[in-house]
């Protein structure tokens, strides 16, 4: 309650949320209707879960039109459809156009990614104790183009990266208290739960969950082991009931937990190959790297008509490696760091990195450029950044320089991907 009091009457917390929807919004309407990220593919489940209660078919070839009845994406949990069907159904039946519902849902995304914002401002407060640096970090991760952009199109990336990062919070708090009451311990395996019935990087957070629980256990010599085996029993059964039967349901329906609608793995043959390519696969999984690192950042696929991803990837390496310095040295340098909760909010991204790394080489290739897979982890990037720029700037004047300079030139990279956009679609 008190985090929550503090942005509401902070009025620097309250532009950076301005500034965060109506760049959404510019993105919405500059983005061509029906072009978002496997937009179609979104709005067709949603109309399915809307007129026949149940997710569509399963294409294996792209859905790239509203005019087909199966969706590459029907593999998808079936949470942020079920939620979007709601004004779906509500705006068809005020007899709305196809079109005119299409433009209402991205709008309706907008607000998903403004609660998003608040929870990385809350996660932030959380491991920084310092309103300061919790309000950077915000707008940092409020000005990443991918960001905005995601917010103003069809997409449940909008829906697990709010999940995801409320999810972070109460285990912070438990792997620095050591505790959870069974009401805290429940909300939590709800929050995971429906995680993972909105997206694949839902399945992180319990692995997520129980290195925080080991982490609790060893601090403490293992003298609470009894009452951190039932916290977890708590977490699990929660998690287990809220999303348990669609996985059930997708072993019974598809022979398969967790279906997929294509295979184009990048390795045939099975990931312990990796040993006897080349440098390992290690070449292989830095160019799967480099590809998912660049689309976090933007979606480039409306700047790639007017700049080579070589010349993105270079300039976007020039800032990223002095910031990698800053963090080394900020770490150095030890201050009010929280090393143990540092590291456990780190795991986050590796998690998610590895779990893309293996889907790329084994089911969809295609991914390598989904970088937005890692907007449920942003508000970690986002520390991570802001600690490493703390890093590289000593006074107290050059770091009120360096954000400022810093947020004006990311709010500029947005004013130019926008006018990508608008020069690619509308001119």
């Amino acid at each position: 309650m008190e985090i929550t009091a503090k942005y509401r009457n902070n009025r620097s917390f309250l532009v950076i949320l301005s500034v965060f929807a109506v760049l959404a919004a510019c993105y919405s309407f500059a983005d061509r209707l029906k072009w978002g990220p496997d937009e179609p593919a979104h709005f067709i489940y949603i109309r399915s879960m809307a007129t026949d209660f149940k997710p569509p078919p399963i294409s294996h070839t792209g859905s790239h039109s509203d005019d087909f009845i199966s969706s590459h994406e029907g593999h998808q949990p079936p949470l942020y459809y079920a939620l979007m069907a709601i004004p779906y159904t509500a705006l068809k039946a005020a007899g709305m156009s196809n079109d005119g519902i299409w433009r209402a849902l991205r709008l309706l995304n907008i607000p998903l990614g403004m609660i998003w914002i608040c929870l990385v401002y809350t996660l932030a407060h959380v491991f920084f104790r310092d309103n300061r640096y919790a309000q950077v970090t915000t707008a940092f991760v409020a000005l990443i183009p991918t960001a905005p952009y995601m917010a103003g199109v069809i997409n449940n990336e909008n829906l697990i990266s709010l999940i995801f990062t409320w999810s972070l919070v109460p285990m912070l708090n438990f792997l620095r208290s050591g505790k959870l009451t069974p009401k805290q311990a429940i909300f939590s395996g709800l929050l995971i739960g429906l995680a993972m019935l909105t997206k694949a990087q839902g399945l992180v957070l319990l692995p997520l969950f129980l290195i925080a629980s080991f982490a609790v256990c060893r601090r403490n010599r293992y003298k609470n082991l009894l009452e951190v085996l039932r916290t977890n029993m708590l977490v699990i059964g929660t998690t287990a009931f809220v999303s348990g039967w669609w996985f059930v349901r997708s072993w019974f329906v598809y022979g398969t937990p967790m279906p997929h609608s294509f295979y184009r793995p990048m390795l045939e043959s099975d990931l312990v190959n990796l040993v006897f390519l080349p440098f390992g696969g290690l070449n292989l999984i830095a160019a799967c790297t480099r590809g998912l690192y660049g689309y976090f950042w933007t979606p480039f696929w409306l700047v790639w008509p007017f700049m080579s991803f070589r010349v993105y990837f270079y300039l976007l390496s020039a800032i990223t490696v002095p910031v990698i310095v800053g963090l080394a040295i900020r770490l150095w340098r030890n201050g009010n760091i929280d090393y143990r909760s540092l590291a456990f909010l780190t795991t986050a991204p590796i998690l998610t990195w590895a779990l893309l790394i293996i889907y790329i080489l084994k089911v969809d290739s295609g991914t390598n450029l989904q970088g937005r897979l890692f907007l449920s982890s942003a508000g970690v990037i986002g520390i991570l950044w802001v600690l490493g720029f703390d890093g590289l700037l000593k006074s107290e004047r050059a770091k009120r320089i360096g954000t400022i300079v810093g947020l004006g030139l990311m709010l500029l990279a947005n004013f130019a991907v926008i006018g990508c956009a608008i020069a690619l679609y509308h001119t």
